[in-house]
């Protein structure tokens, strides 16, 4: 495992921002921020969100003016009034404060430097990417852990292993294919199927293999078997 460099685009940076909004509330006490840190960093990642997609719409609008001008300075003599160009209001849904990517670094520092900072936080953060040299896919295998919730739906348990998503089959007790329960990048996963017969418990088996950048990588998992709860 290798930290990940600091991201050198916007949109790599907004998917980490993105995800640090989502899962630091989840290691907080584990690293030790504070509710202000936490806060702060979800202000940032949904202003930095704003701003990259109000962007086009303020250079659309900067497009439109410029042909207005052209048109009425170099256009074809006419009596017909072309509309006016508008402009987007600009409104961030934080308060508007500077220094996004430094505060960012900064948060990254404090948090590699906690005492409960682990491997598995930094993969689940986004700030640690898999070292592939020496690499053997046949080496790794897929598990799942499986608990049956209300209303048949089955809770899946996983390690995605350094890997990007886990993809899950399943089938019901008597037939022979398998059918797709959905392809996961966090765990746990939550899997709604309608049994056979309405109201009625079923027994199921599932199976995974893990996925890396669409594609299957290393082995499938054995089938793990569950009784589901109506």
């Amino acid at each position: 495992m290798a930290d990940k460099p600091f991201p050198t685009n916007e949109a790599e940076l907004n998917l980490l921002l993105q995800t640090l909004k989502a899962k630091l509330p989840l290691h907080q006490a584990a690293l030790g921020l504070t509710p202000a840190e936490v806060t702060s960093e979800s202000e940032d990642a949904e202003n930095f969100n704003y701003l990259i997609t109000m962007a086009p719409q303020v250079m659309d609008a900067k497009d439109a003016y410029f042909a207005f001008k052209d048109l009425l300075i170099d256009g074809e003599i006419s009596n017909v009034q072309p509309p006016m160009p508008t402009f987007p209001s600009v409104s961030t849904p934080q308060h508007p404060l500077p220094g996004i990517k430094k505060r960012t670094r900064l948060l990254i520092k404090r948090i590699k430097a906690s005492p409960g900072y682990t491997t598995q936080i930094g993969e689940d953060l986004g700030l640690i990417e898999n070292d592939q040299q020496g690499f053997n896919p046949n080496e790794l295998f897929a598990e799942l852990k499986l608990r049956a919730l209300s209303d048949s739906r089955v809770e899946i348990t996983f390690s995605k292993q350094g890997q990007d998503a886990m993809q899950v089959t399943f089938r019901r007790k008597g037939d022979t294919g398998w059918t797709a329960a959905g392809t996961f990048t966090s765990s746990p996963a939550i899997h709604t199927a309608s049994p056979t017969v309405p109201g009625d418990p079923e027994t199921r088996e599932y199976r995974g293999i893990l996925i890396k950048k669409n594609d299957p990588i290393g082995n499938m998992s054995p089938s793990y078997s569950i009784v589901t709860t109506p």
